[in-house]
């Protein structure tokens, strides 16, 4: 996670572009024009936006803009958050604001704690999962109410995502679409279907997410061998998860695990 305060000194960020993080930005102050996916957002604050891994984003024209910009490994953002992240349309990506006052002190003594050298390094990563939890679980309500305003004009498909995404947080692991669907009372197939049209991704992509995520968590927060965490995942064979978090990752667990523990 690293947060730093707008404005940016990023040439390329006028320029699209894409990360592999999600990226959270918090206007407090002025204007810009942010451009997600070709869809164009004329931005005022107070406003916030988040721009998910791996989409086009740009931003032009900014005129005195004052903020944060929070980007953040998706293992690392919140159970409850993670639900949510994935089932947003574009358009529910950016967010007016208003009464953030407690939003925007959350932010500040984010960055303060994040700059600081007189944490010891024992304790930081503590101090800052403990605030980074506190700023995701802000925005939380934030997106959600934005989500409700525009569900019901997508219909169905919309709200069986979302259902499906908070059944899957609560059991990320070990469970089949059939599993899921007999849940919501639906076939596996109509399941599927609603997921892929409102994420454009089919349930067997986000149930192989909902375990990344587990599985990231668990070595970076833990020390559990890596054969200990397969079989917390339910995999019987701890090679066989080995090499799937490989073709998924395009690393080992253990080098995601020295990655982030240097």
């Amino acid at each position: 996670m690293f947060i730093e305060e707008m404005p940016i000194d990023f040439p390329e960020g006028a320029q699209p572009h894409q990360d592999d993080h999600y990226l959270i930005l918090l206007l407090t102050h002025g204007s810009a024009i942010l451009e997600i996916e070709k869809e164009t957002f004329h931005c005022e604050a107070p406003a916030l936006a988040v721009i998910k891994p791996l989409q086009v984003h740009f931003s032009t024209q900014s005129k005195d803009p004052a903020g944060w910009a929070v980007s953040c490994e998706p293992f690392l953002i919140p159970n409850a958050l993670a639900a949510v992240l994935p089932g947003l349309d574009i358009r529910q990506q950016y967010v007016p604001l208003t009464n953030a006052e407690d939003l925007f002190q959350i932010a500040a003594v984010l960055q303060t704690a994040f700059k600081t050298s007189c944490i010891t390094n024992r304790h930081k990563p503590a101090i800052l999962r403990g605030l980074g939890e506190a700023f995701f679980h802000r925005i939380l309500p934030e997106l959600e109410m934005a989500q409700d305003k525009t569900i019901q004009q997508k219909g169905q498909p919309a709200v069986i995502t979302r259902q499906f995404m908070q059944l899957l947080q609560q059991q990320p692991t070990g469970q089949t679409p059939a599993y899921f669907a007999r849940q919501m009372h639906i076939t596996t197939a109509h399941l599927n279907d609603c997921v892929r049209e409102t994420t454009g991704y089919p349930v067997t992509y986000w149930r192989q997410y909902a375990m990344l995520h587990v599985a990231k968590r668990l070595l970076y927060y833990t020390d559990k061998p890596v054969k200990t965490i397969a079989w917390e995942l339910g995999f019987e064979d701890h090679t066989y998860f080995s090499r799937l978090f490989r073709k998924l990752t395009g690393e080992t667990p253990g080098a995601f695990r020295n990655k982030f523990h240097e």
